[in-house]
């Protein structure tokens, strides 16, 4: 064998070897603890409350339903003729007492303790012909926040009958939160752009960015931690307050797309959720996977709808209306 075919081969097993270590690493799934699945339909939108107590599902036919959990129980149920409009994003306050259901250009509030339909409303951004993008309510349902296609947020105070318009995105709102004392808003959007700022008079406080339209989001406000990704595999895991990078996840593909996120063990560790089936535990410190899930598919492009933590356990609402709980004890 002559010298560079010689060199080559060495070459082509030193590379083998290094894939072969970094598939060594590579987490096996866990299966699920339970699964049920609550409509045996697609949804178009899906909300978990924090407690993990109940589940909301909005699905293809736009009926929508509210859910006791664990049982699974139906506790509420709207057809798609008790709206004006259909139904594309949905909202719920922090105290589980409202629900918002927004079409393209209306919103409708529900009290789903009692089963009423509270009111319905239009709403305009700077653009007449702006389509809404992503709602939020705030802990107690007296405020809600509307995104907008063309980068305005609408707040509304109902108890205090106000209504205020600022144009804080130069595209689509694609996440908007309340902070735990309502005078905050964090928002990101197809600008590239995550934005802290003041609900009041819409004064930024902090900005971040990535080159492409945010994905996912997480922000846990306790502990101060913020984790966004971009469509073209950017992401960033940071100390809030002094925007110092964390670290970056360690992952073997040279893309990945993250959907949702989410941070746990007081922002110790970090969920995320590929457009797909697969959902990853983080440790935030050094970026490593700790432990990966895979959805129950009932149907083509199975993705997560939302994901709380509790108990234990997290919780994950599919797009096929699944209900799965995966172990977060330790090696799980």
């Amino acid at each position: 064998m002559s010298t560079l075919k010689r060199l080559c081969h060495l070459l082509s097993l030193a590379l083998l070897l290094v894939v072969l270590s970094g598939c060594s690493d590579k987490q096996t799934s866990q299966p699920p603890q339970s699964l049920k699945r609550l409509v045996e339909d697609n949804l178009v939108a899906g909300l978990l409350a924090e407690d993990a107590s109940l589940a909301v599902t909005l699905s293809r036919s736009r009926d929508l339903s509210v859910w006791s959990l664990p049982e699974g129980k139906q506790r509420f149920h709207w057809p798609a003729t008790a709206f004006e409009h259909p139904g594309y994003q949905l909202a719920m306050s922090g105290n589980k007492r409202y629900l918002a259901y927004g079409g393209k250009r209306q919103i409708t509030l529900i009290d789903i303790q009692q089963g009423n339909i509270q009111l319905t409303w239009q709403v305009n951004g700077f653009d007449d012909y702006a389509s809404i993008s992503t709602l939020a309510l705030n802990q107690s349902g007296s405020r809600i926040a509307i995104g907008m296609n063309e980068g305005s947020v609408i707040l509304v105070d109902f108890k205090a009958q106000q209504f205020s318009l600022f144009k804080q995105h130069d595209a689509e709102v694609a996440f908007l939160a309340f902070g735990a004392s309502d005078e905050r808003l964090l928002s990101a959007g197809h600008d590239g752009k995550v934005l802290w700022w003041v609900s009041g008079n819409g004064e930024i406080i902090k900005q971040f960015s990535l080159p492409q339209r945010i994905t996912s989001l997480a922000f846990d406000e306790a502990d101060r931690r913020l984790f966004f990704a971009d469509n073209l595999d950017n992401h960033q895991l940071l100390a809030f307050d002094t925007g110092e990078a964390l670290s970056q996840l360690n992952y073997f593909e040279r893309y990945r797309y993250f959907r949702r996120a989410r941070f746990i063990h007081r922002g110790d560790e970090l969920i995320t959720a590929t457009s797909k089936q697969t959902i990853f535990r983080w440790q935030v410190a050094t970026g490593k996977e700790l432990a990966r899930w895979q959805l129950t598919p009932f149907s083509m492009g199975t993705t997560v709808m939302d994901m709380v933590s509790y108990g234990g356990q997290l919780i994950t609402l599919s797009s096929d209306g699944a209900l799965e709980y995966w172990g977060l004890g330790a090696g799980s």
